[in-house]
């Protein structure tokens, strides 16, 4: 076992039992209550579309309509990400356990279907159960997939002292436009300063990015970057303008 891997699987405690400030500590049940309501609003509200997605997924293609994909949660809790399917193939293990490496929009593998669904981000509409279950909050930090594990250290983990979100911060400020090492260091931004008018922002900021597909696309060395940045990254990515919608005092 290499020392990278021997350093991800000793988890520093700290990297959980402090979460940030005592606001954000004190932020967290709304957070949840919060989740709940709005979770069980718009699985009802979308009912009627997850339905007509289910049909498409069936009528083009054979397999299951959703795809279970497992991922690290809070304080690295397996839970399995429910995602609809958008592969022409049946998933196989790896894809299972996040172990390939995302496919293009434009491979053959994926139906007409299942582009749409990558372009709209509608695939990750059944995640709203992950939320329901506590696996999962609107806003925080990705979760992480299994293979990515073997590269943390105790400063990547400090990522996992939250619930994982649909969006974060990362999401909106670079998404797959930047290395891995800049969407941790994000994460901890977030950890740090989690807020309601902060996710209210992010997830405004996530209509913009996912509409028109900003940062969707990156460079595949980026996606095994894992190397802590040097340097202020909010203050760089607020140089770059890439946080333009993000200079309010909190961040």
């Amino acid at each position: 076992m290499n020392q990278l891997t021997s350093d991800a699987r000793r988890i520093d405690a700290k990297a959980f039992a402090v979460v940030g400030s005592q606001p954000v500590a004190s932020f967290l049940p709304l957070k949840r209550a919060l989740d709940i309501v709005f979770a069980l609003f718009l699985i009802a509200l979308s009912a009627p579309l997850m339905l007509f997605i289910a049909i498409a997924i069936r009528l083009e293609s054979q397999g299951p309509v959703l795809f279970v994909q497992q991922r690290l949660g809070r304080r690295g809790k397996r839970f399995g990400l429910l995602k609809f399917r958008t592969l022409r193939r049946l998933p196989s293990r790896q894809d299972a356990q996040g172990s390939v490496m995302a496919l293009s929009g434009k491979d053959h593998d994926i139906t007409r279907t299942g582009r749409w669904l990558r372009h709209t981000g509608l695939n990750e509409l059944p995640q709203l159960f992950n939320i329901l279950k506590g696996d999962m909050s609107f806003v925080g930090p990705r979760p992480a997939v299994l293979h990515h594990e073997q590269y943390y250290t105790d400063w990547h983990r400090k990522r996992l002292a939250l619930r994982p979100g649909v969006s974060g911060l990362a999401q909106v400020c670079g998404r797959n436009a930047i290395p891995w090492g800049w969407r941790v260091a994000l994460d901890r931004h977030y950890v740090d300063h989690a807020s309601l008018w902060l996710d209210a922002l992010i997830l405004l900021k996530t209509v913009w990015v996912v509409g028109f597909g900003i940062g969707s696309e990156g460079e595949e060395q980026d996606y095994f970057d894992f190397t802590p940045p040097e340097g202020d990254v909010i203050a760089e990515l607020q140089r770059r303008g890439v946080m333009r919608t993000f200079l309010h005092r909190q961040v």
